[in-house]
């Protein structure tokens, strides 16, 4: 009876795995750079860490999850961090964005969280993909390109007071308009 059990939850995982496998190229050239505050000159290398964000089409951004691990700025602007498959199957569009920030710190959040303004953040706007499927029969296709991925630039992170001067002026502006 265990090894029918076995057999059977090897047998399903193994289905399911066979399922997410849509893969993308997280990669930029030169004609979609990431740029410094002006959006003229692109970030140097080994400055920032980028991470690709995916979610099913049509996701806002808080539905998004990073998809693998951080990649660098090898080149002025352009990352190549290698293939990533997403959680859904091959040839399927999904939503993506790619999020950067300062290196030296884990992730986007925690580099705005730092209220240092000689560190930068910058995000992509969202965009739609379709996946490669390395499943495809008779022929495996290779990982999508960021087809749908555009320039962005990233910006200083905002000291705490600006944040909370910004809080209490919209504050007094909603407390304005209720009398």
């Amino acid at each position: 009876m265990k090894r029918i059990l076995l057999s059977t939850l090897c047998v399903l995982a193994g289905a399911v795995s066979v399922l997410g496998q849509g893969t993308v190229n997280f990669q930029n050239s030169s004609a979609q750079r990431v740029f410094l505050p002006g959006g003229t000159t692109p970030a140097p290398a080994n400055s920032l860490s980028v991470a690709l964000f995916w979610g099913p089409l049509g996701s806002s951004e808080s539905q998004l999850t990073q998809l693998g691990g951080l990649g660098p700025i090898l080149a002025p602007g352009v990352f190549i961090a290698g293939t990533r498959t997403a959680g859904g199957p091959g040839r399927q569009s999904y939503t993506f964005q790619v999020q950067a920030w300062s290196v030296g710190y884990p992730s986007y959040a925690a580099a705005l969280a730092s209220g240092d303004p000689s560190k930068y953040v910058g995000k992509s706007a969202l965009f739609t993909n379709t996946t490669g499927d390395p499943n495809a029969q008779p022929v495996p296709d290779t990982p999508a390109a960021l087809s749908g991925f555009t320039s962005f630039s990233v910006m200083p992170v905002p000291e705490p007071s600006t944040i909370i001067l910004g809080i209490l002026g919209a504050s007094a502006l909603l407390l304005r308009r209720r009398k």
